[in-house]
Parts: C-alpha cells; sequence; structure tokens
C-alpha cells in the first residue's frame, strides 16, 4: 500500500469515542486525490517537455453497432440524432493508487469523452479522408465515429468554459493525458473539480491543449501520447455538428457494456435530469440578474421547458384520476 493510500486507510478507520472529526470520509478523498493529481500533474509537465504540438483538426469518438452505451441516439418523432453520456467505466491501471478523479467511490463525472490526438503532420492521406494532423484511422471503440472541430463544438455548446487537468496515466507502451472541459453553465461539475483538486490551466497557455490567437486548437504530439478530453455536456447534438463516418478497427478491441439493465437506463436519464434541474437554478438566477438577451427565443426556450416539465409528471403520474362526478350514473330528468 502506497503512503497516500495509507494515509487515506488510517484517516477511515473507526475513531475513538468523543474524537473530534474535522472532516468527513469524502473530504479525506479529495485531499488525498489532490495530492495524486499535483504529482501527476509534474509528471505530464516532464513528459511534454520540450513542450511541442500540432494543429488539433478534430476531436472524435467510436462505437461498436451494438453498444447500447457509446452509440448514437435518434429522437424518432423530430430525426434528431445525438450522444448521450452514461456513468463513466474505471479501467484498472497498473499504478500505485490507482485513483481516479473521473470515477472512483464518491464521483461519477457526467459527460462524454473526445481523442484529441491526430496523426502526425507528416502522415499521408489515409482511406477516412483525415489526412496530416486529423483523427487517427483505426480505433479500439468501433468503426463507427463521430468527429467534429472543437471550435465548433465550442461555439455552439460552451462559448465560455474552463479546463482542468485531471489525469496521466500509461498503458502497456501508450501514455495518456485526461482534460475536463467544464462549460459555464455546469456548475456542478465545476464544483467536482475544484473538490477534487484538479488543476485549472490557461486554455490559452499551456503543453497539452490550449487556443492560439488565431482561434485555432493546439494538441500536444508528443511521442505515444493520447489526449482526451471528458466534455461536461449531457448530450451532444450529431444531426447538425460533425459528421458521422467510417474508420478501421484497431486490433486491440475495447468494449463497453452492449447492454444496460432497466434500472441502469433509469438511473441515466435521472443523472442528466438532476443535471438539468441544477443548472437551471443558476441559469434562472442569471436572468432576474440581466444576463442574456430578452428576446422571444429565449421565450420559445421557457415553454419548452415548462412543456417538458409537464410531460414528464405526466408520465409519472401513473392511470388518470376519475373523478366522483364520472363514477356515478347520470340522473334521468323527469322532463324526459
Amino acid at each position: 500500500m502506497g503512503a497516500i493510500q495509507s494515509f487515506l486507510a488510517a484517516d477511515l478507520l473507526p475513531h475513538p469515542p468523543h474524537q473530534h472529526r474535522s472532516y468527513e470520509p469524502v473530504e479525506a478523498y479529495c485531499r488525498m486525490l489532490e495530492t495524486l493529481i499535483q504529482k501527476r500533474y509534474q509528471e505530464a509537465l516532464t513528459y511534454c517537455t520540450p513542450a511541442t504540438s500540432q494543429p488539433c483538426r478534430r476531436i472524435y469518438r467510436n462505437w461498436h453497432p451494438d453498444d447500447q452505451q457509446r452509440k448514437e441516439k435518434q429522437l424518432e418523432h423530430i430525426q434528431s440524432r445525438f450522444l448521450l453520456s452514461y456513468p463513466a467505466e474505471k479501467y484498472n491501471l497498473v499504478r500505485d493508487d490507482d485513483h481516479s478523479p473521473v470515477v472512483n467511490p464518491f464521483f461519477n463525472l457526467s459527460g462524454l469523452f473526445f481523442c484529441a490526438t491526430g496523426s502526425p503532420m507528416d502522415s499521408e492521406l489515409d482511406p477516412t479522408g483525415a489526412g496530416a494532423g486529423g483523427p487517427v484511422a483505426t480505433s479500439p471503440y468501433g468503426k463507427t465515429r463521430f468527429q467534429v472541430e472543437f471550435g465548433q463544438l465550442q461555439r455552439v455548446l460552451f462559448p465560455n468554459f474552463k479546463l482542468y487537468f485531471a489525469d496521466h496515466y500509461r498503458v502497456v507502451g501508450d501514455w495518456y493525458i485526461q482534460l475536463i472541459v467544464v462549460p459555464s453553465w455546469n456548475a456542478k461539475l465545476e464544483e467536482q473539480c475544484v473538490q477534487q483538486g484538479m488543476i485549472e490551466l490557461d486554455i490559452q497557455n499551456n503543453p497539452f491543449f490550449y487556443r492560439a490567437d488565431d482561434g485555432q486548437y493546439w494538441v500536444s504530439n508528443s511521442p505515444k501520447l493520447w489526449m482526451e478530453l471528458f466534455i461536461g455536456c449531457d448530450t451532444i447534438p450529431t444531426t447538425d455538428l460533425g459528421e458521422v463516418v467510417e474508420s478501421r478497427l484497431h486490433e486491440k478491441v475495447r468494449k463497453t457494456r452492449n447492454r444496460l439493465s432497466e434500472q441502469e437506463e433509469r438511473e441515466r436519464h435521472a443523472r442528466v435530469i438532476e443535471n438539468v434541474a441544477r443548472d437551471l437554478v443558476k441559469l434562472a438566477e442569471g436572468l432576474r440578474q440581466g444576463l442574456g438577451p430578452m428576446d422571444p427565443e429565449l421565450v420559445d426556450l421557457t415553454y419548452g421547458l415548462s412543456m417538458s416539465r409537464t410531460q414528464l409528471g405526466v408520465m409519472q403520474a401513473g392511470p388518470q384520476t376519475v373523478g366522483p362526478a364520472e363514477h356515478e350514473p347520470k340522473e334521468i330528468s323527469r322532463e324526459e
């Protein structure tokens, strides 16, 4: 057991009666995790030195056709396609103190992972049409791929955001860095990042993933490094953003769970509703303070939210309640 794990284990042991505790187990875990993140951040800086980078042409994520978690969804009544977040899965890594700030006993962040690493700038055009610097030709997660310019996604879904360093780890011969993209409207995710001691990065000045003065995003191209962006959106529309293309399947195939139980599906959608409800309170306060325009689009959005709330309430209300008047036989008038 590592020194940090020993610290956590000692703190979580039962305390003698009447002994004052200044913090709860979740706070002890966050303190331990903050120390780990600081250590991994320094290791990531060292690995990315000297700092070299290349333009990030697209960010992307893949899925298998039978993968019910990752695959693209569609709302049939309006022909709208989208990606839906799901509880992240923890990969068991061969490292000391294998704790993840994305999924652990106290936190399971809500969002979607994308890869920002592109093919080498000196590579030739591949069958997917990505070309030099574009998404790599293969993926272990499936052949179907959604890819989009990060700048386009950012302008539409989160014009303002923060970027946090979360993790740095190794799998076989490759290294990974995980960054958390936190939209300004996602108050819960920002609180979780801060609580766990993640390191906020300067979006325009860091060696991992940054925006240049001309608006172009750049990503580190250190050897054997994969840059993962965890984007804090519960849903990402794919109908009008980016494109869905076919790529090649990597020889080392990875599959998430193909099926979810009904209860897991309920939990998945409940998380989305909880996140929406929390952020709507913040957005309502911003409206009172004069943030954003007061125009017909706001009226339409407000009406749509109200109707969605009503429809969800009706779905959960159960069978229709029948009033007493509908049970009682109609009294026949003597004049009839």
